[in-house]
């Protein structure tokens, strides 16, 4: 009797973990982002992360990690109504880093965010595991899970130790490992977005630091291959991060100290996406970060987006046009921009269509060819 291959392929199609046409939907069109257009970009394709899957930050203290976190659980909930996010601060920082005015400025809806100080790692992982998926599966909708940071979960034989004095070699690698597997499974079907953040450490590697990478995470290969993402960000600490595209420096003139130095209100933030399974590799954006305010100056990340990426023309040295109107000089373009978000978000969808079709450069048309 000859093999009936459509009732072979029917079959092993209804296995556990098989996936059908349906499930090859693009991750790229429910994602996770920012205010910022610049942070966006550098995911590529959707502009911003994937439902499901996971971003590793790393950088320097007070670089910008927990600030990206909170200003991609301001965006869930403002975008969602009904969108849970959950954060596990192992560094027992939650009330100081996120107070009620910082809660405002990011937008986050305080009965919408879930917060654990903890840093066992079965507070963690069999949480997110049993708890998390129970309420998923009940109907919770939850956007984003962040572990802020994974450097402070104590490991498994460290937690039961009842010495500093006990070395326990690899313990925390091996917890953070067997943790991050035990969760996938949850993760992809709850669909939400998993954030970690991380220390760095210096770059011992030779190679690398010719390469100009002075630092690694500090963290195991193995949470590295977890991570879809994975994004360095710092500080820009040139006097380009100082000012904004007109040349105002971040700074309160009528507040000085006791060497008449201004109050400082705000600094540029550049994020590198170092690498990427699912994206574009190497991108930087660079985005303000105002003290009071949050995220600031978009206009300026869409300006230069749009210029780098060949959306806004230049017809001459002077003239910047877009969609069949030109603006005479930079500071116009800047203002026009500034004044008009619905311009600003016809620059971005253009931007958004060439990333998801895989165009490096998006075809541009005025308003009278359109």
């Amino acid at each position: 009797m000859a093999y009936n291959k459509k009732n072979g392929l029917s079959r092993l199609l209804k296995l556990s973990g098989a996936i059908t046409g349906e499930a090859r939907k693009s991750i790229h069109n429910d994602v996770v982002a920012t205010r910022s257009p610049a942070f966006n970009f550098i995911f590529g394709k959707g502009h911003g992360l994937p439902k499901g899957y996971s971003m590793l930050l790393y950088g320097p203290p007070r670089g910008g990690k927990s600030i990206l976190i909170n200003e991609m659980i301001g965006w869930l909930h403002m975008s969602d109504p009904d969108v849970i996010c959950v954060k596990f601060n192992t560094e027992f920082r939650e009330s100081a880093q996120l107070d009620d005015e910082q809660v405002r400025m990011y937008g986050i809806d305080p009965e919408r965010l879930i917060s654990f100080e903890v840093n066992q790692p079965d507070q963690i992982f069999d949480r997110i595991e049993k708890e998390l998926a129970a309420e998923i599966q009940d109907g919770m909708k939850i956007g984003l899970v962040a572990i802020d940071s994974i450097n402070g979960i104590v490991g498994r034989r460290e937690g039961n130790a009842d010495t500093v004095m006990t070395q326990q070699i690899g313990d925390n690698a091996l917890t953070v490992q067997t943790g991050m597997k035990r969760i996938l499974e949850v993760q992809r079907k709850g669909n939400f977005g998993l954030v970690v953040t991380s220390h760095i450490r210096a770059q011992m590697d030779m190679a690398e630091q010719m390469r100009g990478n002075k630092v690694r995470p500090g963290v195991s290969y193995a949470l590295q291959h977890h991570c879809e993402y994975y994004v360095y960000v710092e500080p820009l600490r040139s006097k380009e991060g100082r000012s904004d595209a007109m040349g105002n420096k971040f700074e309160d003139d009528s507040a000085t100290d006791f060497r008449d130095n201004a109050e400082v209100t705000g600094h540029k933030v550049v994020a590198k996406m170092m690498d990427s399974s699912v994206g574009p590799k190497g991108r930087v954006g660079i985005f303000t970060f105002d003290y009071k305010k949050g995220i600031i100056n978009q206009h300026e990340e869409v300006f230069t987006l749009g210029v780098n990426r060949g959306l806004i023309e230049k017809p001459n040295l002077q003239t910047y046009a877009f969609g069949g109107k030109e603006y005479r000089g930079r500071e116009a373009m800047l203002n026009a921009l500034k004044s008009d978000p619905q311009l600003c978000e016809a620059i971005l969808t253009k931007l958004r269509e060439a990333d998801l079709s895989g165009t490096l450069k998006p075809e541009v048309k005025s308003e009278e060819s359109a």
